[in-house]
């Protein structure tokens, strides 16, 4: 039987890697493909013919981000250790043998016009591997392409003749695999990857298309020169002849590679010599040898650049190109040594660019079929709407994304948008539910995008993959369901292509990456990010041929196919040339977490490094741990604070900031805004949060959404307001029970559509069965109480010391004695509620108790009852447990689960909360005590305020933070 292919997929967060997007060239980001790519192929009948469209994307897909056969091969380029040249050349110097010389020395036959990667993927749908291709296409077709490429480049000719299966066993997975390769390479016909393509050129060239003869100089003992490559140079050879010098040419090119450049006598040198040799002498450490143990990369980066401050103070004549620096492969070293490099004052030669390209195509269409789709989440919504590709402008985009994560719905109405913005959030706020709908729907984005020249490629390329979906869309009948799954899960967000290296430049450090062979040789080397993963990069395992099937293969067909050992070896050589480089000094730095600070082990190298050491039985004894606060004046570097605990700090009892910080906020007519008790209630646990929040810099979260109490409590709102209409006679609870499953979903996709999706359906049947109970039990507790709804969600609004609020009265209860009860419903058990109301520091129902005293000549208020001298007492209605805590005149008629609550409500909030207003109108920011918020806690006041920022958590007098615990 055939095989399936097993791929790995880089599965991550639904929207976290596409959270801040800016522009289409927007830099310094890591992106991973979340799903393959749609490559669907789609029948379309046009008259009696049946023509099959392929999808570009996946074209692109190919074409955009290959692993080159060499990078696996742990290879830096072909013909690495290979020299050249031109046979009639008068002087004596040679150059690399590179493919670009080789075009130019040969007249090649022209390339054909389709694209190796277009012709190969329509060619994938059968074969060992047509399973996985149906299920990741992009990530199969990039397999089987490497692979491929290495039987390509095991033969001599590169062509498929030259792949003989006949001695393997056909019941062989080897076979199979082997077999269905050379027939894909037959149904290619002549077409190549455009390097080989050159080296076939080259092979069976006539002796009129050579224009500039080449002499080549490499070792005959070279075991890494994969077959086609000696082909070449045998036929290079054969016809062009060896230069005369030749013995020496060959001799000083070895040589060259086996030069070891340290000092004779130290442990640099001992490592150089004997790193890789089965039985390695040891010698003892001194200074030309030392690895330090670092907190991460930040650290890594600057403790380097001070290394090369201090080399180049206690050493006038050396220069900057004499010190060499060795990175991991990957962007995530870059900035933070371009950073350092920089405030250090040291230019850098060859740095890589760490910056992608981002697939914005991929990326819009993916998160718009999110948004459309029934269980949308916010965070898809939020992604597109900043996207580059939008009709507006940057700076809106940022601002509506955010607004969408906070969770408004009406954006249309945050700013004046032009035809094309409106019309595309109008598109947004539909739910096509038939494939059809769908298709006209897509087929109209494209021309509500940006109209900007810079953003043109990346529209077309949107436009283009809509219409290869809209194609399969129409295939369906006209009512058909829409397969939202399978059109997300096919959708193709392209890996990020990397740009251009640095520039190579004289008089600079240079740097090197892991896996490619140094540019010239340095007196001191540094390294950095040796940690378990690089140093080398251990290779992947691969899913056509296993290493036993690659050496049956060698041995069965002759071709010396590349198996994991070959490629680690090949890799531990490049980076043992690496180390050779250097010639006074080696610095090894280890980090000890990453970037998002999980614990990293060493590189496995290190044990390599510690067998040619004495007493070093252990590899980890070699790091000398420079993590502390001792190492700061031996080894300056920025401050280390990222996932720190912060030191304490004496904070002030006031800041004294200037003007009326209540006024920070104004409407259109500069007049100061209403405070709601939400704002209220930070203010009383930490005025600096409160301010936070008023400037709008308080720390804003992007996370997917979930089932929070806020969530809960809006939903629960909506069933009250839906099922106790004011002015209505009380349902009965078999209608309760009913109605409420309908009118729930109702409220999901208006105010939490992600709760649609499948995964939430246990969560749906809680609330339901929840919510089902309290609003019985309330049912039940109002007809005791002979009360009667008078309004819900009633707007409040006036003055409370002395300042303007708002905010919104969840119900108003008329009783049969006429008083008039505003009730807040929290979706939670009574204790904490009661807890703060017995002890004074209530914020909220007290506010709303002051502002509907206020409603004389409000005619809503008023016809609600709130006029006059009405007794108006408040009660928060908690849900978990079917409790109402009613402060206020005793009701007539009692009833279960009604508590009195006779204290002072809101005494010690209030007046805290007046003295805190009267110093930020002066300009005042009074910081709290520990002790203070002790109080306030014992009292019942969660200070939930404190996690609002590490900030406001910091600038708390007093306690546990001065005394230096980590609070």
């Amino acid at each position: 039987m055939w095989g399936v292919f097993k791929v790995k997929l880089a599965f991550k967060q639904p929207f976290g890697a596409c959270l801040t997007t800016a522009s289409r060239r927007q830099k310094g980001e890591q992106y991973t493909p979340r799903l393959p790519p749609f490559s669907r192929l789609a029948t379309v009948s046009v008259g009696s013919t049946r023509t099959f469209q392929v999808t570009n994307s996946g074209r692109a897909l190919l074409r955009a981000a290959p692993v080159p056969h060499s990078a696996e091969a742990g290879r830096a380029s072909m013909f690495e250790t290979v020299r050249a040249r031109p046979a009639d050349a008068i002087l004596s110097g040679d150059v690399p043998l590179t493919l670009p010389l080789l075009a130019r020395s040969y007249l090649l036959p022209p390339m054909p016009a389709t694209a190796f990667a277009d012709a190969l993927w329509p060619l994938l749908s059968s074969g060992p591997w047509s399973r996985s291709f149906a299920v990741a296409p992009g990530e199969t077709a990039r397999a089987v392409e490497h692979a491929l490429r290495d039987v390509m480049m095991a033969t001599t000719t590169l062509r498929p003749e030259a792949v003989d299966v006949r001695h393997l066993d056909p019941e062989r997975r080897a076979y199979r695999h082997l077999s269905a390769l050379r027939e894909l390479w037959c149904a290619l016909g002549d077409l190549l990857p455009p390097d080989l393509a050159i080296l076939r050129g080259v092979l069976e060239a006539r002796a009129e298309d050579v224009l500039d003869p080449l002499h080549v100089i490499h070792d005959p003992q070279d075991v890494d020169l994969t077959a086609i490559e000696r082909a070449v140079v045998a036929e290079l050879i054969a016809r062009h002849g060896l230069p005369a010098d030749i013995a020496e040419r060959r001799a000083a090119l070895v040589a060259t590679r086996e030069t070891c450049r340290g000092v004779s006598g130290t442990a640099l040198r001992q490592l150089q010599l004997v790193m890789l040799s089965p039985q390695a002498g040891r010698i003892a450490q001194d200074d030309s040898v030392r690895v330090f143990g670092l907190r991460d990369a930040e650290a890594e980066a600057h403790v380097a650049a001070s290394l090369a401050q201090r080399l180049l103070a206690a050493e006038p004549a050396l220069s900057p190109s004499d010190i060499g620096l060795l990175l991991p492969a990957g962007p995530t070293y870059v900035p933070f040594v371009r950073e350092a490099f920089a405030r250090a004052g040291l230019p850098l030669s060859g740095l890589p660019a760490g910056q992608d390209t981002r697939d914005l195509a991929g990326e819009c269409l993916l998160h718009l079929l999110t948004c459309l789709r029934p269980s949308a989440p916010v965070m898809a919504r939020a992604s597109l709407l900043r996207l580059a590709l939008m009709p507006w402008p940057t700076d809106l985009g940022l601002k509506l994304s955010q607004a969408a994560m906070d969770g408004q719905r009406q954006l249309s109405r945050m700013a004046t948008f032009d035809r094309r913005g409106r019309a595309l959030l109008a598109q947004l706020e539909k739910r096509p539910t038939r494939a059809h709908a769908l298709a006209e729907l897509l087929e109209r984005v494209p021309r509500l995008l940006s109209p900007a020249p810079t953003m043109a490629e990346d529209v077309a390329a949107v436009a283009q993959r809509i219409g290869e979906m809209v194609l399969v869309l129409r295939t369906a009948t006209a009512n058909a369901e829409i397969p939202w799954d399978d059109l997300i899960s096919h959708v193709d967000v392209g890996a990020a292509k990397p740009e251009a290296d640095g520039p190579a430049l004289l008089g600079a450090i240079t740097v090197g990456t892991d896996g490619v062979p140094f540019a010239r040789p340095v007196r001191h080397l540094m390294v950095l990010g040796f940690a378990e993963g690089a140093f080398p990069v251990a290779p992947g395992i691969s899913p056509m041929f296993l290493d036993s099937e690659i050496e049956l293969i060698r041995s069965q067909c002759g071709l010396l196919l590349p198996s994991r050992a070959a490629i680690l070896s090949r890799r531990l050589a490049i980076f043992r040339g690496q180390l050779m480089t250097a010639s006074h000094s080696l610095t090894i730095l280890v980090p000890y977490r990453d970037p998002a600070g999980a614990s990293l082990a060493s590189s496995a190298s290190l044990c390599l490094l510690a067998r040619c050491i004495e007493d070093c039985e252990e590899p980890e004894r070699l790091i000398l741990d420079v993590s502390g606060d001792a190492w700061n004046k031996a080894l300056p570097r920025a401050p280390e604070t990222k996932s720190l605990p912060l030191l304490p700090i004496v904070v002030p009892a006031m800041l004294d900031l200037g003007g009326n910080l209540l006024a920070l906020r104004q409407d259109e007519e500069g007049r100061m805004r209403s405070q709601s008790p939400s704002r209220l209630d930070k203010l009383l646990v930490s005025p600096l949060a409160w301010l936070l929040n008023e400037l709008g810099i308080a720390s804003r979260v992007w996370e997917p959404e979930g089932l929070d109490v806020l969530t809960i409590g809006s939903l629960f709102h909506r069933m009250a307001e839906d099922l106790f209409p004011a002015g209505a006679a009380l349902p009965k609870e078999a209608e309760i029970e009913t109605r409420l499953p309908d009118l729930l979903a109702a409220a999901v996709r208006e105010l939490a559509p992600f709760l649609m999706a499948a995964s939430w359906m246990v969560e749906r049947r809680r609330l339901v069965t929840e919510f089902t109970a309290a609003l019985i039990a309330w049912c039940r507790l109002l007809a005791t109480l002979g009360a009667e709804i008078l309004g819900n969600e009633l707007s409040l609004g006036g003055q409370v010391l002395g300042i303007p609020c708002r905010g919104f009265a969840d119900s108003v209860l008329r009783l049969p004695d006429g008083g008039v009860v505003i009730v807040d419903h929290k979706t939670s058990s009574s204790g904490a509620r009661r807890q703060r109301m017995e002890n004074g520091w209530d914020v909220q129902v007290e506010i709303y108790r002051a502002l509907a005293q206020q409603s004389a000549g409000n005619p809503e208020l008023e016809t609600k009852g709130l006029a006059g001298n009405t007794p108006i007492s408040v009660a928060y209605h908690t849900t978990r447990d079917g409790t109402l805590l009613l402060h206020g005149p005793a009701p007539a008629r009692t009833a279960p689960g009604v508590e009195m609550v006779y204290a002072d409500i809101g005494s010690e909030a209030l007046a805290r909360l007046d003295t805190e207003l009267r110093a930020l109108a002066s300009g005042h920011l009074n910081l709290p005590e520990w002790t203070m918020l002790d109080v306030m806690a014992k009292g019942g006041v969660k200070p939930y305020a404190l996690e609002d920022s590490p900030l406001v958590s910091a600038f708390v007098r007093g306690g546990d933070t001065e005394d230096g615990d980590d609070a």
